[in-house]
């Protein structure tokens, strides 16, 4: 049978010493409803013989979570827990209880990459719920990413067959690129993409709208009839800035109007500055698209969870 969460301190606790002041942690933690996502993970996973979990399934997203605020590689994380009283209470163990070791959690990251978008959703939803998202608009935008393995030699091949390159000529990278939708004002991710370097921006651009928001802010690389027609006929208003023709640029108007959605569309740009000094993902941790896909919705949840505690403290 799937392992249920210990509520109980267990004899080890009574011997030591824990501080009453509240973690960010455990503002997170008392956040959230976590029944919705545990039911999640648990229907992956037999309730019977080969494929159950060793630990509660809670316990191990938890353990993900941890990964993503303190850039922590799998056994890095198995040490850390093992060593941090603050850190064993937010995953729900006890102090005498052993903690999962780096291959568990490799092999459990694995098995939710398939939902680890719906658990992003499930995290949203609530912040939504709360009255956290607030549908001005949304903020799309995209940054280029290393991947973990070496760029392959001219005619040569490379360990990550999903990574490719991409960018501009002067400033060619290797590896993937993530692309947001944010909520306007809140500023919380409300959709997520990661693709090879190589697809255009554009390419994902109807992906990242969610359909209730007011508007779309977007730079120019965005800009096409095909996007203006399709945002009329959501309803949504169009804030894309204007791209010149070759040889003559814009005119007064457009330039006041692209100076005015670049003042909105810039508060995307912090969250990919959070992304890259505080959450160190400046390249890719894995190889293939299908686990880094997994990282980077797990990156955007951690994203949301700080950054709905604040929101709710404001």
């Amino acid at each position: 049978m799937i392992r249920r969460e210990q509520k109980q301190n267990g004899f080890a606790e009574a011997f030591i010493y824990i501080p009453k002041s509240e973690t960010v942690l455990d503002k997170v933690d008392s956040s959230v409803d976590w029944k919705p996502i545990r039911r999640r993970i648990e229907k992956l996973y037999r309730k019977d013989g080969p494929g159950r979990l060793a630990f509660p399934a809670l316990t191990m997203f938890k353990v993900l979570l941890l990964q993503g605020w303190y850039d922590l590689s799998d056994p890095a994380a198995e040490e850390a827990i093992a060593d941090r009283i603050s850190f064993r209470r937010f995953v729900g163990l006890r102090m005498d209880e052993k903690t999962p070791d780096h291959s568990t959690i490799h092999r459990f990251r694995d098995r939710i990459a398939p939902i680890a978008e719906r658990l992003l959703g499930q995290v949203t939803r609530q912040l939504d719920a709360k009255g956290l998202v607030l549908k001005k608009g949304t903020m799309v935008d995209a940054s280029l990413l290393g991947s973990a393995a070496r760029p392959p030699a001219k005619g040569g091949t490379t360990s990550d067959p999903d990574a490719s390159w991409g960018g501009k000529k002067d400033a060619m990278t290797y590896g993937y690129k993530i692309h947001v939708g944010m909520d306007q004002g809140s500023e919380l991710i409300r959709k997520a993409k990661i693709t090879p370097a190589n697809v255009h921006d554009s390419q994902v651009f109807k992906e990242l709208v969610s359909g209730d928001e007011a508007a779309v802010y977007a730079d120019k690389a965005y800009d096409s009839q095909e996007h203006s027609d399709w945002l009329e006929s959501q309803r949504i208003a169009d804030c894309v800035m204007i791209r010149g023709v070759r040889g003559r640029g814009v005119g007064a108007a457009a330039r006041r109007f692209n100076r005015d959605v670049s003042r909105v569309r810039s508060g995307v740009e912090r969250y990919f500055g959070t992304l890259k000094r505080i959450y160190k993902f400046r390249r890719c941790r894995y190889w293939t698209l299908s686990r880094n896909r997994c990282h980077v919705f797990v990156l955007c949840t951690c994203y949301n969870l700080k950054w709905g505690v604040k929101l709710q403290a404001a």
